[in-house]
């Protein structure tokens, strides 16, 4: 199955090549929100056919608790590499993400990936992860809404991190709600046994939490709560 699943990845990426190209003229232009749109669309379409490939589905509560009428930062847990894939159908917008710069020189994947919002970040220098906030705020203030993972790697067991405080400084300095996701199950899609795997994944959207006004302490404590909160709301593993 895990040949199959990335030959159909890959086979898939190729026959958008139209589209790409499409979207770098669209870019050329200055018509960033008809490629949004496109991007949108086949982001969305390839999601679901990916998933359905690898026996992957989707038990999403919460959908109410996505305000409709302003971006957000979503902070969520991470477990594996499926986290994003359950995210995108969270929102009804496609959303950035900070990624490992790596997934920038994948052929095809890594122009799609630019093209949805996701900012690249070498991890081996923390400079270019402080970097990485910044030109998320500039997104966030633009009135995109950005996913962001606190623990800043997988857990790959679907124990939850620690979740490090800079995360959210996105949100505080843009004055955007937070709103936290909880995972569970994406880890058995692929890093359980390193290789696509069936899950049931399940993902819980929790209440927007207000940024504005936030004072030093709870900015402080903004981690620890939210982790607290996703902690709480993730249902139990099922092994």
């Amino acid at each position: 199955m895990t040949v199959i699943w990335f030959a159909y990845f890959a086979l898939y990426l190729i026959a958008l090549s139209p589209s790409l190209l499409y979207a770098k003229i669209l870019t050329k232009q200055g018509k960033i929100e008809k490629r949004n749109a496109l991007v949108r669309k086949h982001a969305k379409k390839l999601i679901r056919r990916i998933s359905r490939l690898a026996d992957v589905t989707f038990d999403i509560q919460g959908l109410e608790n996505v305000p409709k009428d302003r971006n957000v930062v979503y902070i969520a847990n991470h477990q594996g590499i499926f986290d994003v894939i359950a995210l995108m159908m969270v929102p009804p917008e496609i959303c950035g993400f900070l990624a490992k710069q790596e997934l920038s020189k994948i052929p095809l994947a890594g122009t799609w990936l630019e093209y949805m919002g996701c900012i690249f970040v070498n991890r081996e220098k923390p400079r270019e992860a402080v970097a990485a906030l910044d030109m998320a705020e500039e997104k966030v203030r633009n009135g995109e809404s950005f996913i962001i993972f606190p623990e800043g790697t997988r857990s790959k067991n679907g124990e939850v991190g620690e979740f490090k405080n800079g995360a959210f400084r996105v949100a505080k300095n843009t004055g955007v709600p937070i709103v936290p996701v909880a995972l569970e199950g994406t880890y058995k899609a692929w890093e359980e046994k390193k290789r696509i795997s069936p899950a049931k994944v399940k993902v819980r959207v929790l209440p927007p939490i207000e940024t504005e006004g936030m004072t030093r302490e709870e900015y402080k404590a903004i981690g620890a709560k939210v982790r607290e909160l996703i902690v709480n709301a993730k249902p139990p593993r099922e092994d």
